[in-house]
């Protein structure tokens, strides 16, 4: 048994027996209490000049986790390279660690994202003193299961993606760039809207004002359910006006573009040449006038 799963030492078998003593037992309640103690004390990312190094959670990182923990569902508006895959990964392997019986569905427009965010959590648990490891049942790319009834699922977000699966997390990644998003959502919501406690957490980057623009902003307004986080380029550590100016030179100085991009603003929409301005100037008018006979859009 103690060789690992498949003769991976870095993971736990089903049924390996641990030693516990009292301060190990009660460093383990702790991580189980406290996701973000665990993430900030367990979890090891890959960076990309130093390798694997511990995680430290920025405090929006910390803000997005203590929502989806208090909250069943978070949408979650964030700027190029933030750190919303990482984010993502650290709740997901708490939630599959210390519960029992749980299914974890990641799901994103394209299968390579989906598999991207899979990896992350594999790396981690594998970086996991095995004290803090669930013995591990099945590991390959698209799927995760644990000898607590726990499992990870990933996969593309089409309409027959989860159908007929019992999901208690539902993750979506890049939700803004989902096609055919209605006949996507109305398919997979009932395999979470049925618990109490299931979840649904939802992140990305704009993408015109399109379904994902009609949440975050029911989000901001408080009116659809969902608790609202935005991350904009300088809440990243180490982003500041020079990093601004350069990053804008390497976009051609397209300033609608680090917009969009970086500063999390919703510019027009797919399917239109209108600019992002005139569009959500439009919006705005149509929305005054309509009470004079006007359709709100």
């Amino acid at each position: 048994m103690s060789e690992g799963y498949l003769g991976n030492v870095n993971l736990k078998n089903s049924g390996q027996e641990i030693e516990w003593t009292p301060d190990l037992l009660k460093e383990y309640m702790k991580c189980a209490k406290d996701p973000i103690y665990f993430a900030k004390n367990y979890i090891k990312i890959v960076h990309v000049d130093k390798g694997l190094v511990p995680f430290e959670m920025y405090p929006y990182q910390e803000n997005i986790t203590k929502k989806i923990t208090d909250n069943r569902r978070v949408a979650v508006l964030t700027a190029r390279q933030s750190g919303k895959t990482t984010t993502a990964m650290a709740i997901i392997l708490h939630y599959v660690l210390f519960n029992e019986f749980k299914t974890v569905a990641i799901l994103a427009n394209k299968g390579d994202a989906a598999r991207e965010v899979m990896a992350r959590v594999k790396l981690a648990f594998e970086a996991l003193p095995k004290w803090l490891q669930q013995g591990v049942e099945e590991w390959n790319k698209g799927n995760i299961a644990l000898e607590n009834g726990c499992q990870v699922l990933a996969g593309t977000t089409s309409s027959s993606a989860i159908r007929g699966k019992s999901v208690n997390f539902l993750y979506l990644d890049e939700v803004a760039f989902i096609e055919g998003y209605d006949e996507f959502f109305a398919s997979v919501y009932p395999t979470i809207s049925s618990g109490e406690s299931t979840k649904l957490l939802m992140t990305s980057t704009p993408n015109g004002l399109n379904h994902f623009w009609k949440t975050c902003k029911g989000a901001k307004e408080q009116t659809n359910g969902y608790e609202y986080e935005e991350v904009m380029w300088y809440d990243v550590p180490g982003r500041d006006d020079k990093w601004k100016q350069e990053t804008v030179e390497a976009l051609d100085h397209d300033s609608e573009k680090f917009a969009q991009e970086y500063e999390c603003q919703f510019l027009g929409s797919s399917g239109t040449l209108i600019s992002g301005a005139k569009l959500k100037t439009l919006a705005g008018s149509i929305a005054i006038h309509k009470g004079e006979g006007f359709t709100q859009y």
